[in-house]
């Protein structure tokens, strides 16, 4: 039988093979099946498989295999050290704040309580706490939003 008609020795499936390509980089991968004349391989670490004939293959070099064990290690999700303890629950009131209570004198703390007790009735705790907010941190002459000046 002449050499040419002898079959070519299929790679073991699991094991790493390099394909010389024309561009100068060999093409790595796992062998992930064999179905009569191509062998289909898949790169180390993932990505798209390819096909290639089982004459076109070759065991890695040592700098390949090198890659390839880089390519094929896990890396931890993150570097931080695991936690012994658990982080305590956040518990949360299930009771609403209470409105703010206006500063005596002040037309603009009785003008943003109000307001705050408007959206309070509405059920706009969001819009409430930005008035409780104003209220708080108003420095007691010109308010940092614009009100409006008439009482809802």
């Amino acid at each position: 039988m002449p050499a040419s008609d002898r079959p070519t020795p299929v790679p073991d499936l699991g094991s790493f093979m390099a394909e010389d390509t024309g561009e100068g980089t060999p093409r790595l991968g796992r062998v992930t099946a064999w179905d009569g004349s191509v062998v289909h391989l898949q790169p180390p670490g993932g990505g798209a498989a390819w096909t290639a004939a089982p004459g076109g293959l070759r065991r890695p070099t040592e700098a390949e295999a090198a890659l390839i064990r880089v390519l094929t290690t896990p890396v931890p999700a993150t570097s931080r050290p695991p936690r012994t303890f658990p982080e305590p629950p956040v518990v949360l009131s299930a009771e609403p704040l209470p409105p703010a209570v206006p500063t005596p004198g002040c037309p603009t703390c009785e003008l943003v309580a109000a307001w705050e007790r408007n959206c309070l009735r509405r059920n706009d705790h969001s819009r409430a706490a930005d008035f409780r907010v104003e209220m708080r941190n108003h420095p007691h002459t010109e308010p940092k939003s614009r009100l409006p000046r008439e009482l809802p």
